[in-house]
Formats: C-alpha cells, sequence, structure tokens
C-alpha cells in the first residue's frame, strides 16, 4: 500500500481520484494545506498540472523530495515545466488506466520514462 498525494481543483475530481486510490489499495492524501510534510510523506503525488497551483506544487515537490515519483492527471498535455513526470493519464480516463499509470510510476519511480495512457 502506498500513500499517494492528491491535488486536484475540482472536488468531484478529486472525490473520485481518492476513491480509485483507495478502490486501488492505497491510502489517500488530499493536498488541503502545501507544506513539505505533506510531500516527505508521500510515496507518490497525483497533480492537474493544468491547474493555477499544479505546475508550481510539481515543482516544489521535486525540489524538496527529488525521488517522489510525480503523476499529471490532466485535460492536456503536460506544461514545459522542466522536469518529466514518471507517469500521464489524459482526463477522461478509467479506474484502470488510473491504476495501471500509478503502479507503474511506484515500480519505476521518478527516473523512469513517462508513461502516457489516452
Amino acid at each position: 500500500m502506498a500513500r499517494i498525494l492528491i491535488s486536484e481543483p475540482h472536488e468531484d475530481v478529486r472525490n473520485l481520484l481518492c476513491r480509485i486510490v483507495t478502490d486501488l489499495g492505497h491510502e489517500a492524501l488530499v493536498m488541503d494545506v502545501p507544506t513539505p510534510e505533506r510531500f516527505l510523506r508521500a510515496d507518490l503525488f497525483l497533480v492537474e498540472p493544468a491547474a493555477p497551483i499544479g505546475a508550481v506544487l510539481a515543482k516544489a515537490a521535486h525540489l524538496i523530495r527529488p525521488g517522489l515519483p510525480i503523476v499529471f492527471v490532466s485535460v492536456e498535455p503536460p506544461p514545459e515545466l522542466d522536469l518529466e513526470p514518471a507517469g500521464h493519464v489524459m482526463k477522461p480516463f478509467t479506474a484502470t488506466q488510473l491504476g495501471d499509470v500509478i503502479d507503474h510510476a511506484l515500480r519505476v519511480g521518478w527516473n523512469g520514462h513517462a508513461r502516457r495512457l489516452a
């Protein structure tokens, strides 16, 4: 079981992500207040990089904890951030698609190649 930190601006999508993560057997941690401790407690970070604060949080996570796998969950291709995510899944997605990307990111970690599923 991994601790998966979730940053998603839309409450309904955030709740869906939490439910899927929990159904996959992981612990969902919602990024309610961005603090370094939140990144240090997580095994993986799910973030919507197109959100106003999403790209900032992805960069902060990488600075605070360089080995933390980051998975982009987005409605559009990821922005240029000077970092490559451990995975990327485009909205809309299935629970299986998200689970596959999470499993891959947890296996290969930060240094793996981004895995994109449409």
